[in-house]
């Protein structure tokens, strides 16, 4: 009975999401939807300005496990496309920068991070579940959408990246 109750659940959810009379969510192969963000400073940056390089976009927090494994994987990623059309967005959807500086500073991370504290661009993106991590090539399109953790460094994903920000180069 509980097993059906869930998928009863699961069904209602998607189903409702597809009811939606907003932009919806964003999918691969779809343009990225645009949105705004602030930086530690307050300074606020938009994906629009980053047009013309390659961005991986992140929603994580640190009370999220999976989110906190895949962190040293970005953190060697951001270190090996520090010289290449590439940025990376890792939003925050905590309540504040409190525990995202704590988290920073205790695991020696040094990559950067902005806030999205009010989960307006995860919504934005349709993102229900974290962490998730959307690619938008240099033309703004989405090129690949992972739900879950996944390995940054891993010989598939920089194969991937390399084409993606050689194109149009």
């Amino acid at each position: 009975m509980r097993t059906v109750l869930w998928v009863f659940v699961w069904v209602a959810v998607i189903a409702s999401l597809g009811c939606s009379s907003g932009p919806g969510p964003a999918v691969q192969g779809g343009a990225a939807p645009e949105f705004t963000f602030n930086d530690q400073s307050g300074k606020e940056l938009s994906l629009s300005q980053l047009r013309g390089k390659v961005v991986l976009v992140n929603f994580w927090a640190t009370w999220c496990p999976p989110c906190l494994d895949k962190m040293p994987s970005m953190q060697q990623l951001q270190r090996r496309m520090a010289n290449k059309p590439f940025e990376m967005l890792a939003l925050s959807v905590d309540n504040s920068w409190e525990p995202v500086n704590r988290f920073m500073k205790d695991n020696g991370f040094t990559l950067p991070v902005y806030a999205d504290f009010d989960k307006r661009i995860s919504t934005l993106y349709g993102t229900l579940m974290w962490p998730e991590t959307y690619i938008v090539d240099k033309k703004g399109k989405i090129a690949y959408k992972v739900v879950g953790p996944k390995d940054w460094t891993s010989s598939e994903v920089l194969k991937f990246l390399d084409v993606l920000v050689a194109e149009n180069s």
